[in-house]
């Protein structure tokens, strides 16, 4: 006669308990991924939901952002404007990590509508109002005048020249040439239209004389894609708030004067 052990045998138990500790190892995995696609679910929903400039003064909303910024900077923006996120002046990417803007004021939602239309990129809503012209090249002026132009540019930024050439290139620069169109008549730049301050020191493509020749002979039509209808929306904001974390509004933000005229009224 042969004895059977009360509840089965040792190892039909372990396999037992084994099984089952699986099936709830599996579960808690199974939870545990659930809850953080719905902790992101929400997360995308309350990033898209925000009014962009605000999410700054959100802590936990800005970490998410941040993280998932980077990562898509990362995959599809640092190729041009660098890990760094510093450009390359040699091909006129900008350097985002500055307070010069070509387009508005570096708010996030500034920097966000170009994340999602691009410049010129061939998107509806891109920045396309205008470009830097060839001037040389449309024979609007000859390569004396421009040279005239270029030193009263120079001079602009404190580059010493010929008193001559650039009170020639000033009178050029208001009347024939039309440079005030777009560069406006004290030459500090349209944010609107794209066209950059002259005045300061920062230039997009080099400020040397043969690269700044290059531009006014030749002209430039820099692009940047948009990202609408390839990324979602969530991730085309977490962008732009992970590059404004990473760079300093313009001096003319209405967001730095808001925060200049409340911090008198409180003190």
């Amino acid at each position: 006669m042969v004895q059977t052990v009360p509840g089965g045998s040792q190892p039909s138990r372990n396999a037992r308990w084994l099984r089952r500790g699986v099936i709830a190892l599996l579960v808690l995995v199974a939870g545990y991924v659930a809850y953080g696609r719905l902790d992101r679910y929400f997360l995308d929903r309350s990033l898209v939901i925000a009014s962009p400039d605000s999410i700054p003064s959100q802590p936990r909303l800005l970490t998410y952002a941040n993280t998932l910024g980077r990562a898509a900077y990362s995959e599809r923006c640092a190729s041009c404007h660098g890990a760094d996120l510093k450009g390359d002046q040699k091909k006129g990417i900008p350097d985002l990590t500055d307070a010069d803007w070509l387009y508005d004021y570096g708010r996030i939602s500034d920097i966000e509508r170009t994340v999602l239309y691009g410049i010129r990129s061939g998107v509806g809503k891109s920045h396309n109002v205008t470009d830097m012209p060839g001037i040389g090249l449309q024979k609007a002026l000859n390569k004396d005048e421009i040279k005239d132009v270029i030193a009263y540019v120079l001079s602009l930024s404190k580059h010493e020249g010929d008193p001559a050439a650039i009170e020639r290139g000033s009178k050029i620069f208001q009347d024939k040439g039309v440079c005030y169109d777009c560069h406006s008549r004290d030459a500090s730049g349209v944010p609107d239209y794209g066209a950059p301050n002259l005045t300061d020191d920062v230039w997009l493509y080099g400020g040397d004389y043969d690269t700044i020749y290059k531009s006014v002979y030749d002209g430039r039509h820099g692009r940047c894609p948009g990202w609408i209808g390839q990324l979602s929306f969530a991730t085309i904001r977490a962008i732009a708030v992970y590059v404004h974390a990473n760079s300093k509004e313009s001096p003319e933000s209405p967001l730095r004067s808001a925060k200049s005229a409340n911090a008198g009224i409180s003190g």
